[in-house]
């Protein structure tokens, strides 16, 4: 099993470890589609007033490359933003020097490692912020799923833990025996989960100790499937296989303590595996009712992180109503935004 990436949005995708090289910088500058000139730049507003701003703090922390006349921060990408790319291109990436802001490339990486760069403790605060969530999450999930192994399925189980697995796992879907053998293994699968993050003295080490902060991603996280199991490993660049890479997409200004929770459980659940060791994926990104999760069968669910995420944090929030954070998409590589 190699890495598995999340984009700013979309599924986690299967890539080569030398496609993110091993440097750079990392922060909270986020873009969803291309800035700038040409064919290739999508100039959405939000997306403008982003990369203008981080223009103007190029200019107010006295490095070269800022714009001088401030840019107006109105979300046009016209003549004075388009120069201004250029200019901190030609200053602080001349290679590039297209006038291209796009995602996830050298432009970006660069203002982030000039205006915000992630410490560990700045990863480590944001991760112990999310943690309750995640701890509530998997608590309720174990519970539900403790709730029905104990009276078993049929016309005595308890209705609102059923209810849950055929929402997110489509349980029912599944004959009597099978559905016992996968209500244990997720049971399994989600103490394994809970284990690492609420009892990681087990493995003499902390919770954060999990996580590292992955300077040349701008995506928002890099897993190693099965990762936790592979203590010490390394990938050709350096990366820890036993370590959730968090790039700056996690560390983005619209990533609250719950959607990172949402994250985390998301990333443990390629992280660890389900307890049979079978590859947990992105056979579809979302929520139980989202169009790309709907069609999915009871043993793609079985194998598909956001079904793990979304029951647990259903179970937590004991609510299943969709959170904001969560998008639908395609697995695989047609869920890349």
């Amino acid at each position: 099993m190699g890495w598995l990436v999340m984009p700013s949005a979309g599924s986690c995708l299967a890539i080569d470890p030398a496609a993110l090289g091993s440097g750079g910088g990392g922060g909270s500058i986020v873009i969803s589609k291309p800035v700038g000139q040409g064919g290739q730049a999508r100039n959405l507003p939000d997306d403008v007033r982003t990369v203008q701003e981080a223009l103007n703090q190029v200019t107010v922390k006295g490095v070269n490359g800022g714009p001088m006349p401030l840019l107006a921060v109105d979300g046009l990408c016209g003549p004075k933003t388009i120069a201004a790319i250029l200019k901190f291109q030609r200053a602080q990436v001349p290679v590039i020097a297209d006038g291209l802001v796009e995602p996830g490339k050298q432009t970006i990486l660069k203002l982030n490692e000039i205006l915000d760069p992630v410490s560990r403790a700045d990863m480590e605060a944001k991760v112990r912020a999310a943690l309750p969530f995640v701890n509530r999450s998997l608590n309720g999930a174990l519970s539900n799923l403790a709730a029905i192994i104990s009276q078993g399925p049929g016309p005595g189980a308890p209705d609102l833990a059923a209810d849950r697995l055929n929402r997110h796992f489509k349980i029912g879907s599944l004959s009597p025996d099978r559905q016992s053998t996968a209500r244990v293994n997720l049971f399994r699968t989600y103490t394994r989960m809970s284990a690492t993050i609420q009892k990681p003295e087990l493995f003499d080490m902390a919770a954060t100790d999990n996580f590292d902060v992955d300077k040349s991603n701008a995506k928002i996280a890099l897993t190693r499937g099965g990762g936790f199991f592979e203590e010490g490993q390394t990938d050709p660049t350096g990366r820890r296989f036993d370590q959730i890479q968090l790039g700056f997409g996690f560390f983005a200004r619209n990533v609250t303590d719950e959607f990172a929770a949402f994250i985390i459980i998301h990333e443990l659940a390629h992280f660890i595996n389900d307890a049979d060791g079978t590859a947990i994926v992105d056979n579809g990104r979302g929520w139980f009712n989202d169009v790309f999760i709907v069609p999915l069968s009871a043993a793609a669910r079985l194998t598909n992180a956001d079904s793990y995420a979304g029951f647990s944090w259903e179970c937590g929030a004991n609510s299943a109503a969709k959170p904001p954070f969560v998008k639908t998409a395609p697995g695989g590589l047609g869920g890349a935004r």
